[in-house]
């Protein structure tokens, strides 16, 4: 017998895009010399928006704001980009960094000054010439744990797109390591897009999930964060990453339950221990981290029978948001369901969209 397909999980997607999102946006595009030399840094600030409205919807995320429809178009809407001026061509990096760091001591927000054009052009410099870069990159470290380092920690993050730091790993691991909290804050949102999977960098971000999730969630979620643009990896290395963020799972805190269940399954767990801390989160009291226990359910590698009775519970359950119950309708579309399932699926999916086609005349 065929299963009805209705797509009425808007929330959902809108909910998960923003769970298991990078802090970055990595940059594809290419162009000539010459528009390089011109707008190279308005390319590198467009990238700075895309962060910026990335954190945005984050912070809606964790405010509460769990309704799709309740989310700010405004923040994916496209930005005029403007040309860098010509004298801020001209300038040396320590000449625009004394600019930026004014913008600071003036208490501009940090959202205006990455998106001013000083801002734009730095990022410009330091992806262009690495003797700049490994320049700013000694200065952070003399600054790491303050405003002014956040805002160079993030100018580093961008300028090392697609390459090869070793310099930048290196750094980042000794203030992982022996930092402050806020100094490894700057650490992870520099490595936000540094390629590769480094062993000594996966051991610094297990210990803090090992040993400061408890006191610093902040601190947990952002670490998280960061080991889930990782690589693949050896049976051994998952094992120790999963011992590490199932206890996560049970936390207090919520953002970092539901950054510990986006983890586990970005690391394509499917042992019964995934699956016993996915079916426990079904009933999680957020909401957000029961929609996430029940994707993950439906994301394959789980025996039906196993998710099944958890899957329908949440489908049948009066009380329940309707965002979980569009994850729990996409998940069971993945599985051969038997007659009862299959009939409360359509049932659901039937009323479903009969609430969808009223709303959309009102």
């Amino acid at each position: 017998m065929r299963r009805l397909n209705f797509n009425s999980i808007t929330a959902l997607t809108a909910l998960t895009a923003v769970l298991i999102s990078g802090y970055f946006i990595s940059d594809s595009g290419q162009t000539s010399a010459t528009q390089t030399k011109a707008g190279g840094g308005n390319v590198l600030a467009a990238k700075a928006r895309q962060l910026a409205k990335q954190n945005g919807l984050i912070r809606a995320v964790q405010a509460g704001a769990a309704d799709a429809d309740s989310f700010d178009t405004a923040l994916f809407a496209e930005e005029p980009q403007s040309q860098a001026d010509d004298a801020l061509q001209n300038q040396s990096v320590e000449q625009l960094l004394e600019t930026i760091e004014s913008f600071s001591l003036q208490d501009k927000p940090n959202e205006e000054i990455r998106d001013s054009k000083e801002f734009q052009q730095l990022l410009y410099l330091l992806t262009s010439d690495p003797l700049a870069r490994k320049g700013l990159l000694e200065r952070f470290m003399s600054v790491s744990g303050t405003p002014w380092g956040d805002t160079l920690s993030l100018a580093l993050a961008m300028s090392v797109v697609g390459r090869e730091t070793p310099e930048v790993k290196a750094a980042a691991t000794q203030l992982l390591r022996s930092g402050t909290a806020e100094q490894r804050l700057n650490a992870l949102q520099m490595l936000g897009q540094v390629d590769g999977n480094d062993g000594n960098i996966r051991s610094a971000l297990l210990d803090i999930l090992r040993n400061d999730a408890d006191a610093n969630p902040k601190l947990a979620t952002a670490a998280m964060a960061t080991l889930s643009q990782k690589g693949m990896v050896s049976q051994e290395d998952y094992q120790a990453v999963a011992d590490a963020i199932v206890p996560l799972a049970h936390s207090q805190d919520p953002q970092v339950r539901q950054s510990s269940l986006q983890i586990l399954s970005q690391w394509a767990g499917r042992d019964a221990t995934a699956l016993q801390t996915f079916t426990e989160a079904a009933y999680d009291a957020d909401a957000r981290v029961r929609a996430l226990a029940v994707a993950a359910l439906g994301q394959g590698g789980f025996d039906y029978q196993s998710v099944r009775d958890t899957l329908i519970s949440t489908l049948q359950n009066p009380a329940e948001a309707s965002y979980v119950k569009a994850a729990a309708q996409q998940a069971l579309e993945v599985f051969p369901l038997d007659e009862q399932a299959l009939t409360i699926y359509q049932v659901y999916a039937s009323e479903s969209l009969s609430q969808q086609s009223s709303a959309g005349f009102n």
